[in-house]
């Protein structure tokens, strides 16, 4: 794990962006060939799990289309506007192009409700033992799965952290925001929360 043992990261403390930091570089400094094993890795667990299977509606980034399209699931990514993130259907063929942080998106499609999907498959750059996940700091999960930190049984949607077993790091203190993790998948493990 990343951090000192036995740490806890504050929330509003600088060393989160710190962490953000050195994971990031973590990430980027993975040679290519553990990088691609590491991924297929992730997606047999992700494969295998019974979540992800019963799922029909996921929501995704572009790196799991193609698996997941083979899965036959009805897929959706991510659209930003301003502060606000909806998820479009991703259809076959979709024109995509670059939102203001040069990531992929459709700029067509039909929109669906956050309650509506089964399945979230969410980025991360850092997640603890309890579900506490830290994102990339600019809140568009945690504004717009809001709703779910009022609910004492989840039913949908599930959010599923993906993450390298290298993300994994000491305890982190929620911020009231904060929207907790069902579970995260790894190279190694799946976890639920």
């Amino acid at each position: 794990m990343t951090a000192q043992a036995g740490s806890i990261i504050p929330a509003a403390d600088p060393a989160r962006r710190q962490l953000r930091r050195e994971l990031r570089a973590k990430r980027r400094d993975m040679p290519a060939a553990a990088r691609a094993q590491a991924d297929r890795a992730i997606y047999a667990q992700l494969r295998h799990l019974p979540e992800y299977r019963r799922a029909r509606r996921v929501a995704l980034f572009l790196a799991f289309v193609e698996s997941a399209r083979r899965q036959r699931k009805q897929l959706y990514v991510p659209v930003l506007r301003g502060l606000t993130m909806r998820f479009a259907e991703l259809e076959p063929g979709a024109k995509l192009a670059a939102n203001f942080f040069g990531i992929m998106e459709p700029k067509l499609g039909p929109r669906i409700d956050a309650r509506e999907l089964d399945l979230v498959l969410t980025p991360l750059v850092a997640f603890d033992d309890r579900g506490v996940r830290l994102g990339v700091g600019r809140g568009y999960y945690d504004r717009t799965f809001k709703f779910l930190r009022h609910r004492s049984h989840w039913r949908r949607p599930k959010l599923l952290g993906v993450a390298y077993e290298l993300q994994r790091v000491e305890p982190l203190t929620p911020s009231s925001w904060d929207v907790p993790l069902w579970g995260v998948v790894t190279e190694t493990a799946v976890r639920r929360f």
